[in-house]
Order: structure tokens, then C-alpha cells, then sequence
């Protein structure tokens, strides 16, 4: 097991239990465990990841599917860090699919009349003014700033080319900016934002730029950061309250932000192959695991903070459309979306949502990048293709819903993450740690607990009687 900052020193009780602990979940090719509900329909999408994970070294991996608004296959791939199998419920920094989160917050704000998306993000002191009131820090790098809409970020249109632009991509180059500015390192987003409006734009806000348009994470930043100035939440906390909410059935366990140096206990590893960076909190001093101060993670509020585990995701589908760009985010309202994708990709990050215009969605995660020889477009975006194939040669599809947080009565687990496989083992620490919009599911036993339930929870027990209040 490889040890990180703030993962070492794990209680030894942890190591001895996991060979125990894996024997519970139920592999469908030797190599790579498996946890999860087990579901015989889709034993292909098993055999799939396997072979996948196998093929290209990829230690950890979550992979669920929603049919007709269900989510009837949800499992976690190979060993997680405490050395039992990866929990399906393991949450992971989602990278880029935030924007597409990001983007339906806008546009319920829009709907709320706080802003419009033909809004200027930039106050310059121009004839029509704009919401950031942030001011060059070296002088204005470009009069079309004045011109740059919500509109025009949210399709990466505002100019920004990381491709030709000096800077490169700013959102990875946090050491440079502060040395520029003067300042400590890393800057915090409105210095970030200061830095921005001295350097030149690549392209006139609002035309195509480079094809159909020019990806910019600094785009998303600053609407995320406009979402929390009109809002007056935080961008997790509006999300949490008006995007993915639990009157959606999405808790807040399963929806954080991300943190560059420590993690969410059930976070996984995040693994580059053991690349290093400069760290971006101590630049003249060693270097760091790239995904572990490569970079200013609590910088990418908007374009790649969040950590989720793909449950929301799913849920998210549901409701909203996913796209770059274009109408991403748009509410559904029970429309049928159109087919379309979206990837996220960090060192130490591969992810996907795909958006089917019939009743099924995908989402991948795994905490590891790269490229394969099937394509260039990452690790969670073949997978994607790989299971969309899948489906496309027919599966029967089942009914019931696996997504959610487990109690198991009859056993005891010493690590318990709310599971199929490590659930937790008495109602009093499943719904004390719950938070309003789980979903708890039973295994079929008997407690005799007794008490006051005052959260918003759906409480179930799919496959077989479980009683409360009695042995």
C-alpha cells in the first residue's frame, strides 16, 4: 500500500481485516475484485472494466448506470488504499464535469433574475458594466475584456486560447503568477482573476477562436465565481441547494469540494504514475506527487473542484443536459435530452458522464490518467464508448435500483463506508452519519432500535425483510 500525506498510520486492525473484507465482494474475472450489488443482466459491464482495467494497469475504478431514471448497476473495480476492494459508492474529484454543473447553476440563476447570460463578467468602468469588480493588477492586457459575456464563457468564447495564449493554461500555473505579482504562492482566485486582466486575450469574445470553440477552464472559474458573488453562497452550497439537492435524493456526503494536500477519508488514492511537480504551497522546496500540490486544487472552484461519487451524476442526467457548451445545463423539465458527452481529465483523474437520448446514462471514474491505444480521448472516455457498445448489442435491463447507503444488522465491519460490501452495521451509525436525501437500503435482518428519525431519508430494503423496533 503506498503512503501519502495524511494516509499513513492507518490503525493495523484496517490491514488485517481487508483480506476478510475482500472475500465479500464477487469478482467476475480473476485479477480485478469487484464490490456492488451484483447484477447478472449486466455481467458484460463487468467483464468490460475488467478487461479494461487489466489491459492498462488501472488500479481503481467506478463504473454506474442509470435506466429510465434508476440507477440498476452501480460497482467499484480493484483495491482501494485501506486494501479491500474499492467501495461503488467511492467518491472522486470529477475534474471537468463540474462545468457542466456549473452551467446549470448559471442558468437556474438566470431563471431567478440575478443574472443574464449577455451580462459582461468584467466591471471596467465600461458604458455597460459588468459583475466582477476585480481590476487589472499591471494595467488592462486588452480592451475586448470589456466585451467578455457570461454567454461567451459558458461556450468557451471569451477570448482565451491556452493553446497560444503566453501563460498557457493559467489554472496550472499558480507559481509563475505569484512570482510574477510578487506575492506568495499559490494566489487565491481573485488575484488569479487580477493577473488575467493584464494579459492579452487570443481571440474576439464571442467568435469561434479556434473551430467551434476554445476550451477554457478560466472561463468557468469566473462563472463560478460570479454564481457565488449573485448568489451569495458558495458555489458548493448553491449546488447543493438548487442544483443536486436532496429533495433530488442527492445527500451531501456525496457531493464535496476537493482539497489539494488532504482528502475525504473514502476519496482513493489519485495515481500519475508517480509523476512529481513543483508544489505550488512550497515552490523551492521538494516536489510533490502531481495531484498532490501540482496544482492549487481549491483553485478550480467551477471548472474541476468537486468530488462526487457517480450516484449525483446520474442523478444529474436526469434533470439537466450535458453538452461543452451550447445548452449544457439547460433543465430537461421531462424533455428527452439529446445524446451527448462530457470528460474531465487531471493528473490522477479520468471521468465521464455520457447522456443517452433514450432512457440510459453512463458514468465512469477512475482515479488515474492516460491515454490508450484505443483512443486519445482518456481512460473513462473509452470505457464509456466501450459500454456504450455494450448496450448497443442488447441487454435486458432490471428494475431494481442499487444506488444508496447500506446497513447490514447481522454483520460487523471494521471499516464501514455505507457499501453494499462495508456497509454500516446498526441504523444508529447508517442514519447518524446520513445527511437529508439518502437513500438507506437494508439487508434483510432485525435490530431492535428504537428512536426519532428527523432527516429526509428514503428508507428500503430491496432484497429480502428487514425489521426495526424488534429482534
Amino acid at each position: 500500500m503506498t503512503c501519502f500525506p495524511s494516509r499513513c498510520g492507518r490503525p493495523f486492525l484496517y490491514l488485517i481485516a481487508s483480506a476478510a473484507l475482500c472475500a465479500t465482494t464477487s469478482p467476475a474475472l480473476a485479477g480485478v475484485p469487484v464490490s456492488g450489488v451484483p447484477v447478472p443482466n449486466l455481467a458484460a459491464f463487468d467483464d468490460a472494466m475488467i478487461t479494461y482495467m487489466e489491459d492498462y494497469n488501472i488500479d481503481e475504478g467506478v463504473l454506474a448506470v442509470s435506466h429510465d431514471g434508476c440507477i440498476v448497476y452501480q460497482r467499484g473495480f480493484g483495491v482501494s488504499r485501506y486494501g479491500v476492494t474499492t467501495p461503488e459508492n467511492t467518491p472522486m474529484r470529477i475534474a471537468s464535469l463540474e462545468k457542466t454543473i456549473t452551467a446549470a447553476a448559471i442558468r437556474i440563476l438566470e431563471a431567478d433574475g440575478a443574472v443574464s447570460l449577455f451580462d459582461h463578467i468584467f466591471d471596467l468602468d465600461q458604458a455597460d458594466p459588468g459583475i466582477l469588480p476585480n481590476t487589472p493588477w499591471d494595467g488592462l492586457g486588452d480592451d475586448r475584456l470589456e466585451d467578455v459575456t457570461i454567454f461567451h464563457a459558458l461556450n468557451h468564447r471569451g477570448g482565451w486560447n491556452r493553446d497560444t495564449a503566453g501563460i498557457g493554461d493559467p489554472m496550472f500555473k499558480a507559481i509563475q503568477i505569484a512570482a510574477d505579482m510578487g506575492i506568495a504562492s499559490p494566489p487565491n482566485r481573485d488575484q488569479l482573476i487580477r493577473y488575467m486582466l493584464s494579459e492579452p486575450l487570443q481571440f474576439t469574445p464571442g467568435t469561434a477562436g479556434c473551430g467551434s470553440y476554445c476550451y477554457s477552464n478560466f472561463g468557468y472559474l469566473l462563472i463560478g465565481r460570479i454564481i457565488e458573488r449573485r448568489s451569495g453562497l458558495s458555489l458548493l452550497d448553491f449546488v447543493r441547494q438548487r442544483v443536486l439537492t436532496p429533495n433530488m435524493w442527492v445527500p451531501s456526503t456525496e457531493i464535496f469540494f476537493g482539497q489539494s494536500q488532504s482528502q475525504n477519508f473514502r476519496e482513493p488514492v489519485y495515481d500519475n504514475d508517480g509523476g512529481t511537480c513543483s508544489n505550488v504551497f512550497n515552490p523551492l522546496g521538494p516536489h510533490v506527487l502531481c495531484p498532490y500540490g501540482g496544482w492549487q486544487q481549491e483553485w478550480f472552484v467551477g471548472h474541476g473542484n468537486l468530488v462526487a461519487s457517480a450516484a449525483p451524476l446520474l442523478i444529474y442526467m436526469d434533470h439537466y443536459q450535458v453538452n461543452v457548451g451550447g445548452d449544457c445545463g439547460t433543465p430537461l423539465n421531462g424533455s428527452s435530452p439529446h445524446g451527448a458527452s462530457h470528460t474531465g481529465q487531471l493528473r490522477g483523474t479520468s471521468t465521464l458522464m455520457r447522456q443517452f437520448s433514450t432512457e440510459n446514462n453512463i458514468v465512469v471514474l477512475f482515479p488515474a490518467d492516460g491515454n490508450s491505444t484505443y483512443s486519445d480521448n482518456g481512460y473513462a472516455a473509452d470505457m464509456g464508448a466501450i459500454i456504450t457498445n455494450v448496450i448497443a448489442d442488447g441487454v435486458t435491463w432490471p428494475t431494481t435500483c442499487v444506488d444508496g447507503t447500506w446497513i447490514d444488522f447481522e454483520g460487523f465491519f471494521p471499516l464501514s463506508f455505507g457499501s453494499y460490501n462495508y456497509p454500516y452495521f446498526s441504523i444508529a451509525t447508517g442514519i447518524g452519519g446520513a445527511t437529508d436525501g439518502t437513500r438507506i437500503r437494508l439487508k434483510p435482518g432485525s435490530t431492535n432500535w428504537t428512536g426519532t428519525i428527523n432527516k429526509r431519508l428514503r428508507i428500503d430494503a430491496p432484497f429480502g425483510t428487514a425489521i426495526i423496533g424488534q429482534d
